[in-house]
């Protein structure tokens, strides 16, 4: 397995919501950039004289104050200013992405006095990664495809604010914590490149971390069913087991925890919320089964990803896009299923 990457060790920072300073060096060069909650929010270091093209006649320092004085003195617009700082951000930091010895380190007391401007980290990385000759920085943020994925904290949230494609809905659904990006790459209807830069662009992103799968440990069996003192003396745990099981299995049937009370699944409309889909038989049979349990609550609703035709499974009635949203937020306990990214969705119809 290959070191990580310095843009991988960035990303995980980002990811977990590192709060500072990370200083960027490579090709002799460096870079500062000042991160406050996944946001880009101050940069400092040598633009090769591009904020001076885009901006006009400016001094050196940081780059959204200069932004900011170059509209205090009418050379550019606000919209205009915001533009060619986010346009040269990219662009020198994709040269650093793209180098081979770069390096990073942190700095949690180093914070930078707002300036108006934030630019988003995660679509900063998703723009890169996704835009024109995206596919060479696959290698900066998946140095290794069998690495599997684990999903970092507020994936689901962060996926819903990317306003990705279908495409990349159903790529990120396969990420369990457990598949490597390999693993979900080759079987892709997307096409496995496709796959491997959206699954790089995630990593990138800080929505996941690309880890080695742990291994699980084989117990020796014949030196587990021994007993010190004699053996055959354990059969009593079994027998103790099987009783707490039963006493459990008749406490749920008595008190019946699943009839209690449901969250509303709204009053009627056309919108609804996206938890779970399938293309595969397999997983068709799932959401079919999940359908039956509750037709009341669960829509079936046809859609074409790639040349496969899937169905998701749409959880509720409501009559706006506001009130799904709401509902999303506050889903009822297994309702949404593993490794999904809840979204609304807006249904014209769907199956029986």
């Amino acid at each position: 397995m290959r070191r990580a990457t310095a843009a991988t060790q960035l990303a995980l920072w980002v990811g977990r919501k590192g709060r500072g300073s990370v200083h960027l060096r490579w090709d002799q060069r460096e870079l500062t950039l000042f991160i406050n909650a996944l946001q880009v929010v101050g940069v400092q270091g040598d633009d090769r004289d591009r904020l001076s093209a885009g901006l006009g006649l400016t001094q050196g320092g940081e780059w959204f104050a200069r932004a900011a004085e170059a509209v205090a003195a009418g050379q550019v617009s606000q919209a205009e200013g915001n533009a060619v700082v986010k346009r040269v951000l990219a662009e020198v930091f994709r040269e650093f992405l793209l180098a081979p010895e770069g390096t990073v380190s942190f700095d949690s007391r180093a914070l930078a006095e707002p300036q108006g401007l934030t630019i988003s980290y995660p679509h900063l990385v998703m723009e890169l990664v996704l835009s024109a000759n995206g596919e060479e920085l696959v290698g900066a943020f998946l140095p290794d495809p069998d690495l599997a994925l684990r999903r970092l904290p507020d994936f689901a949230r962060r996926v819903g604010v990317l306003g990705l494609t279908e495409e990349a809905m159903a790529i990120f659904a396969k990420i369990n914590d457990m598949r490597s990006a390999q693993e979900i790459s080759d079987p892709s209807p997307h096409g496995r490149e496709l796959a491997l830069r959206l699954l790089a662009a995630a990593v990138g992103a800080g929505l996941v971390e690309a880890t080695p799968r742990v291994t699980e440990m084989q117990l020796d069996t014949a030196v587990a069913a021994e007993e010190p003192g004699g053996g055959g003396s354990g059969w009593w745990k079994w027998v103790l087991a099987i009783l707490l099981l039963g006493a459990l299995l008749a406490a749920a049937l008595f008190w019946q925890p699943w009839k209690g009370s449901t969250p509303a699944v709204g009053v009627g409309g056309p919108w609804g919320v996206a938890v779970d889909m399938g293309c595969q038989s397999a997983e068709l049979e799932r959401i079919y089964r999940r359908q039956s349990s509750n037709r009341d609550a669960y829509r079936l609703v046809k859609f074409q990803n790639g040349e496969l035709p899937c169905y998701r499974l749409v959880w509720g009635h409501f009559p706006s896009r506001e009130a799904a949203e709401a509902a999303s937020a506050r889903l009822p306990e297994g309702v949404l299923a593993r490794g999904f990214v809840a979204h609304v969705v807006k249904v014209e119809s769907s199956s029986p």
